[in-house]
């Protein structure tokens, strides 16, 4: 409010100083614009350091833009006062008029923070000088140094100020409008504030007052409209941004903000054809660079699309990593092995037996009890790389079950050959000869539970899963360091050699 209220009183106090004073109205008058032009930057530095983002380099292009704003001014001033040059369009003061916008357009341009790349910011700024010189032959091909010669130049200045301005307004309001961010939100509500206020009190002060046969520059109230585009810019950078109650479409947001990089090359375009009928090339020339930056941009842009696509796919490749695989023994863990066993299970035309060895090192708790449990997990490495390593085969799956226990997979396995790799597993864990004082086999063993089945819709993989571990039971109560059978008419379990089976 207090914002608002400082506004008010400084375009009343211009207003009744130029009907008090007319004899020195331009000097009011100027003196009022450089007030309020430097209240607006000293507003938007406020505006920056409350924003969640002081390093966003957006504040100080609005920033930039105003200084040349009050460069333009101060040339104006010169004209006047210095050369006594009573025209109102001057060439110098009328280029920084128009240069004024490149800063905040390229600001208005930008893509979000997180999506701005070093060759978005290359791109812009060869568009950004080729705005400028464009700018400038298009001044200077409508006015000279000293002025507009004629009504006629004097109209096509104000015209080419009204399309700068315009599009610039319309840019601005599209990204306050679509912007999912606050701090984006209070940007560009104060680049809003300041262009849409512009883009219509110059219009009319343009067409209606400077070239409406209206009292000149610095003899009537009208001169305060200038001061409204700072003044609003001030109220809306030092105030608080009220809450948002309406919140666009994610659609409506993603759009603008993937249109508005187009907006500087469209100036470019725009401008570049502009300047054909005096400078041909050159416009031409405008025209060609706006749309290779346009593809330039969109090239790049899908490239980076691209190849965020293969991170993302690498991370969800590790984040699986990290769901099925064990951390400590870099197998496949208990949810892998729920999904290959399901999986082998309704595999369609599976015809052979699925064979499941569950495996369990024997006396596992002495031994941590003993040598203490990074030993233990060294341990347990060991026989992880014993089992991948010697005996499987390459269709096998193999997987720590949970804490010292170990299962695999075998699929297209009759319970004969799943015996005999089982015992072979256990021949290979026994020659490791991993000292256990505490097992009286003096190193570690394993015990392992073979089971083996034909999938069928009347069972599941829930019963081959249970088989082998009461066939593990089974080996374990017979003695460990063996390998027991879910068929007791025909075997209990493998003697620890290895020789025969044990009826």
């Amino acid at each position: 409010m207090r914002a608002l209220i400082v506004a008010a009183a400084i375009v009343a106090a211009h207003a009744v100083g130029l009907l008090v004073l007319p004899d020195v109205g331009m000097t009011i008058s100027y003196t009022f614009f450089f007030s309020v032009a430097v209240l607006a930057m000293a507003g938007v530095v406020v505006a920056r350091h409350r924003s969640g983002m002081p390093g966003d380099r957006r504040w100080w292009l609005l920033l930039a833009s105003l200084a040349l704003w009050t460069v333009g001014m101060s040339l104006s001033a010169r004209q006047n006062y210095v050369l006594e040059n009573s025209n109102p369009a001057p060439g110098d003061s009328m280029f920084f008029y128009i240069l004024y916008v490149l800063p905040v357009l390229v600001a208005v341009s930008s893509a979000p923070v997180a999506a701005r790349k070093k060759w978005a910011m290359g791109i812009d700024l060869v568009l950004a000088t080729l705005l400028g010189v464009l700018f400038y032959m298009r001044t200077f091909s409508i006015v000279s140094i000293e002025g507009a010669i004629g009504t006629q130049a004097a109209v096509d200045v104000a015209y080419m100020l009204d399309f700068e301005n315009g599009c610039l307004a319309v840019a601005a309001l599209l990204r306050h409008i679509a912007t999912d961010h606050p701090d984006d939100h209070f940007f560009f509500r104060g680049v809003t504030a300041f262009f849409v206020t512009y883009a219509l009190c110059g219009f009319f002060y343009n067409h209606f007052v400077a070239l409406g046969g209206h009292p000149e520059f610095g003899t009537s109230p009208w001169d305060t409209l200038l001061d409204l585009p700072f003044l609003a810019l001030f109220v809306a950078a030092v105030t608080r941004m009220p809450q948002r109650h309406w919140h666009p479409p994610v659609y409506l947001v993603r759009f603008v903000q993937s249109a508005s990089p187009t907006f500087l090359a469209m100036s470019v375009l725009g401008f570049g054809l502009m300047v054909i009928p005096g400078y041909p090339i050159l416009g031409i020339g405008g025209a060609i660079a706006a749309v290779i930056g346009i593809g330039l941009r969109g090239t790049l842009a899908q490239v980076d699309l691209v190849e965020e696509e293969f991170r993302l796919m690498r991370s969800r490749d590790e984040l699986q990593g990290l769901v099925f695989v064990d951390s400590l023994t870099g197998l496949a863990n208990r949810r892998a092995l729920d999904e290959r066993l399901l999986r082998e299970w309704h595999r369609p035309g599976q015809e052979e037996p699925i064979a499941l060895l569950m495996i369990d090192v024997d006396h596992f708790k002495e031994f941590n009890d003993r040598y203490g449990h990074l030993a233990g997990d060294d341990c347990l490495r060991s026989l992880a790389a014993a089992l991948v390593g010697r005996g499987l085969r390459a269709g096998d799956f193999i997987a720590r079950f949970g804490g010292e226990e170990f299962a695999v997979v075998a699929p297209g396995t009759r319970l004969p050959a799943a015996l005999a790799l089982a015992d072979e597993l256990r021949t290979q864990v026994e020659a490791l000869s991993i000292r256990h004082p505490l097992s009286s086999f003096g190193v570690v063993t394993i015990s392992i539970g073979v089971a083996a089945a034909h999938p069928t819709t009347e069972s599941g993989p829930l019963d081959l899963l249970n088989a082998a571990d009461r066939a593990l039971y089974r080996a374990k109560q017979s003695g460990r360091n063996r390998v027991g059978s879910q068929d007791d008419a025909r075997m209990n379990a493998v003697r620890i050699d290895g020789s025969r089976y044990l009826g």
